[in-house]
């Protein structure tokens, strides 16, 4: 059946899916199905990226005792290799949903993706299947799993990390690895809040209705309840000091990084953390390559360049962080 036109709203799509999908069915009647076996979170995900996943987790399985999460993070990797780099997916439609896809990606969510597909065999075991994979992603892109507004999802890579580690499934190892504190407050969101959808109008210099977490009795619309919130979490982020590797310390540093370790390439972008991020990957040619979601190639490849020589290359990227997934 061919996709849904895109002149259809997304308030139709969402309404008429209501009716057709029960809580734990997994049946569609167009390219995107909702998924639901909570009733307080659905996913949005592509049917064909279902059988996709589960046969990804089912082919992890055997390796689950006897590999660590880095390494089924690149056995997954692999298996996504040619899938299309799509950006803005998690921006689709007017309201705050768990979107799981394989089929299309960006950077972030590739590697989020590849994360939660090996954290979830680790955890499941032979019960891993889609639904579990949507609460681990829903766990790992919202602040405290909550998916209520826009600004309930995590934008800055920082948070994603600092998250991680409260959790206990990631460690910055960062300092380890020979890196350095890094003098570079975040600030991007709510100093270019006109270019994001669902900020562009915030009223920045309305005055505090004094109950704004009452939305009964609050007078502010959600944009600038979302850049309040998210305004909140940058100055968070920027009590705690940065660390990053230099361009020029990289080189000495690869012996530290492992095959699954996720890199991200810090941004020289005033008020911007990390440009990109992607999973590191001992190549058999001896050099410490990376896979990711390429804009330039727009799709998933094992790049040509080591991960010395790719920021080392860019005017947009003076370092590294590396996030080790436990």
């Amino acid at each position: 059946m061919k996709p849904m036109p895109k002149r259809i709203t997304c308030a139709i799509v969402f309404a008429l899916l209501f009716v057709l999908f029960s809580a734990n069915n997994v049946q569609a009647q167009s390219d995107t199905i909702k998924l639901s076996s909570d009733p307080d979170y659905y996913a949005i995900t592509l049917k064909k990226d279902i059988p996709v996943a589960e046969k990804i987790m089912k082919e992890l399985l055997p390796y689950k005792d006897s590999k660590t999460t880095g390494e089924l993070m690149v056995m997954a990797a692999k298996k996504l290799l040619g899938n299309e780099y799509v950006a803005g997916t998690l921006e689709e439609g007017d309201s705050e949903d768990v979107r799981v896809y394989l089929s299309k990606t960006d950077c972030i969510i590739f590697v989020e993706t590849c994360m939660n597909l090996a954290l979830t065999v680790k955890q499941y075991g032979s019960k891993a299947d889609f639904e579990k994979l949507c609460q681990m992603v829903r766990q790992s892109r919202y602040r405290n799993g909550q998916v209520r507004c826009y600004s309930d999802r995590i934008h800055y890579t920082t948070e994603w990390i600092r998250q991680g580690e409260k959790r206990g499934i990631v460690d910055d190892i960062t300092l380890q690895a020979g890196g350095q504190e890094y003098d570079h407050p975040i600030n991007f969101m709510t100093s270019h809040y006109k270019s994001y959808k669902h900020l562009k109008d915030a009223e920045v210099g309305k005055e505090c209705c004094g109950n704004e977490e009452n939305k009964e009795t609050c007078t502010m619309n959600q944009a600038t309840r979302d850049y309040r919130t998210i305004a909140r979490v940058e100055k968070e982020l920027n009590t705690k000091p940065y660390t990053y590797i230099p361009q020029e310390k990289i080189k000495d540093c690869e012996k530290n990084i492992k095959s699954g370790d996720i890199i991200g390439y810090m941004s020289t972008t005033k008020g911007l953390d990390i440009a990109h991020v992607a999973i590191a990957y001992w190549r058999k040619d001896g050099k410490l390559g990376f896979i990711h979601a390429s804009m330039g190639k727009m799709k998933v490849v094992i790049d040509e360049k080591t991960i010395n020589d790719y920021a080392n290359s860019s005017k947009n990227i003076n370092g590294i962080k590396v996030i080790r997934v436990r």
